[in-house]
């Protein structure tokens, strides 16, 4: 039993070596449209997450307005609807600007592995092509990444605007508090096309590179009929 033991060993050693060897050349060989993938799919996560922002914030301003038109009764429920699509926009933009920052992640990780594996090219026309390509997708990447930072810088801005609004009305519920706040509600109304202007911009560069990027490349209605 301890001789078939003895030549049984070494056999098995070989082939746990051979698996191992298998699995690192895999990995080196596929990490690389991996992230891609990766990348493409927090940018689709990130559109859906901004285009819940840009429909939270409409109904923010839906509630204020229908609040602020109130022509008398009960101010406490317009006010309370208000107050919670406020919350919820809270929570939505916060969720848009963690995933804005994954997507920075992701797609910095998918750039680096595409320089290591540019090192391992040897004929210089296909590396040139490779470097352009990896350009264009830079440039993308860093156009995704100015639009995240433009929508946050004007959406935190009205979020604390549409705040303000709140805390004074939480003190001052009343006709008059209303009346008081009238051109500061208009006001209001003008910041949220700008944001919605950013967010629709933002959404749509997400789901165009998205699609670039990924490795499953979506059919045309002409590539179906065919």
């Amino acid at each position: 039993m301890q001789n078939r033991f003895n030549q049984t060993a070494p056999f098995l050693a070989r082939i746990s070596a051979l698996v191992l060897a298998v699995c690192c050349l895999t990995a080196c060989t596929s990490t690389g449209y991996q992230k891609g993938d990766v990348a493409a799919g927090s940018m689709r996560i990130a559109a859906a997450e901004v285009q819940a922002e840009s429909r939270a914030l409409d109904q923010v301003i839906g509630t204020l307005k229908d609040l602020v038109n109130e022509p008398g009764g009960d101010l406490r429920r317009p006010f309370q609807r208000y107050s919670k699509s406020l919350d919820h926009l809270i929570a939505t933009a916060t969720a848009a600007q963690k995933t804005g920052k994954t997507v920075a992640q992701k797609s910095a990780a998918y750039l680096q592995d595409w320089n290591r594996q540019l090192q391992d090219i040897d004929y210089q026309l296909i590396h040139q092509l490779s470097v352009a390509r990896q350009s264009e997708v830079t440039n993308r990447v860093e156009e995704i990444n100015r639009r995240y930072q433009e929508s946050q810088a004007v959406i935190q801005p009205l979020i604390s605007y549409l705040l303000d609004i709140r805390k004074a009305l939480s003190t001052d519920l009343t006709s008059g508090g209303l009346q008081s706040l009238k051109a500061v509600v208009q006001n209001a109304y003008a910041n949220v096309a700008k944001v919605q202007t950013a967010l629709t911009a933002l959404s749509t560069e997400l789901t165009n590179s998205s699609a670039l990027m990924a490795s499953v490349v979506p059919q045309t209605n002409d590539q179906h009929t065919q």
